[in-house]
């Protein structure tokens, strides 16, 4: 069996490395999976079934590191049974972490175990492949990859000096804990005032007799004059100049946690601004109405939509917006803005609006 292909298959995954946009979900996670091994031919075997567990963890937007446990039976020609335990640290690396469809390639170095009746040996092990995940739950993911193994068989035990093996790994990530809190939202500065301008004394009355004048009438005090705030991000501003029956697009997918409502920073200086607005024009309501791509159930983006359009309603209630000037409500995956046959379209289409009324 030639050892080749390893580099090869590393080569090729780092190759077709592309970056993406979609948030990570950092916590640890549990990843129990069954396998099968095609045997390499210099072993003498049947193919055979085995299974593994792994403990992982995101360390970056591209990697994830894992310590991974395998095992697995082989039947030898002559009789008996190959029992193959491995112990390896693999590095999965997320061409795209986009929770429809995340597509990896996978690197890893270990030990492998080899026992048969009266012999064994324990030497380096190295394996590579590709792989794709999808996450079915906020917690879980299906998962699965086909791999490569070489086994240097050090010892030379069983009279050849490596072996090459592919294996079909399925399983499943199971994330442990709940997901990290966005950061508290920033308090938006107070819109200046002006203060009213002093009035002039009124000049004393002329008097014809000595008689008594009346008091001249207080003199009405000026109304202050509202200043528009000062906005930086392009939703706000659009805000400000809206007219009923306009739609603005407040917030985008990447605004969001990773398949989740919880907003992040970048999204709570979006709401801080618009907040500022709806308080300087209080001429408008809105409706906030979140929207979906078509990847998931028709039941899981009508829920998502709803929270994530929630998240937007409690957020400008929480910070002094009156609740009889908004609505909420989702519309899940049914008024898609642009085609979901591309990724950027899918991304699009992952939107929270606010409809000026």
């Amino acid at each position: 069996m030639h050892i080749k292909t390893l580099p090869a298959l590393i080569a090729l995954g780092l190759a077709s490395a592309a970056p993406h946009a979609h948030a990570m979900d950092d916590r640890l996670y549990i990843a129990p999976s069954l396998s099968y091994t095609f045997a390499d031919s210099d072993r003498r075997s049947d193919d055979g079934w085995g299974g593994g567990l792994a403990l992982g963890k995101p360390i970056n937007p591209d990697w994830n590191l894992e310590l991974a446990l395998t095992g697995s039976s082989l039947d030898r020609d002559a009789g008996g049974h190959y029992k193959l335990w491995g112990l390896g640290v693999d590095g999965l690396y997320f061409f795209d972490r986009d929770a429809g469809f995340a597509p990896y390639a996978v690197v890893g170095l270990g030990a492998l175990r080899t026992d048969i009746a009266g012999r064994d040996d324990t030497g380096l092990m190295a394996n590579a492949g590709l792989g794709v995940m999808k996450q079915l739950s906020e917690n879980v993911a299906l998962r699965a990859d086909a791999r490569y193994r070489w086994d240097d068989n050090s010892t030379d035990a069983f009279n050849k000096n490596g072996f090459g093996d592919w294996l079909i790994n399925v399983g499943l990530n199971i994330a442990l804990g709940k997901k990290a809190q966005p950061a508290p939202a920033p308090q938006p500065a107070p819109a200046p005032q002006l203060e009213p301008s002093p009035q002039p004394a009124p000049a004393p009355a002329a008097q014809v007799e000595p008689k008594p004048q009346p008091a001249p009438e207080p003199a009405a005090q000026a109304e202050p004059v509202p200043v528009a705030p000062v906005l930086k991000t392009k939703p706000a501003v659009e805000l400000d100049k809206a007219q009923a029956g306009d739609v603005i697009v407040i917030l985008e997918g990447v605004n969001f946690e990773f398949d989740s409502a919880k907003l992040r920073p970048d999204a709570i200086e979006i709401l801080a601004e618009a907040t500022t607005v709806l308080n300087h024009r209080k001429d408008i309501n809105v409706d906030v109405v979140g929207h979906t791509c078509n990847i998931g159930t028709d039941q899981y983006n009508q829920s998502l939509s709803e929270r994530r359009a929630k998240s937007v309603y409690d957020y400008l209630v929480s910070h002094g917006i009156a609740a009889e000037r908004l609505t909420s409500k989702g519309m899940g995956e049914t008024q898609p803005a642009f085609s979901n046959a591309s990724r950027e379209g899918r991304a699009k289409n992952r939107r929270v609006e606010l409809h000026v009324k």
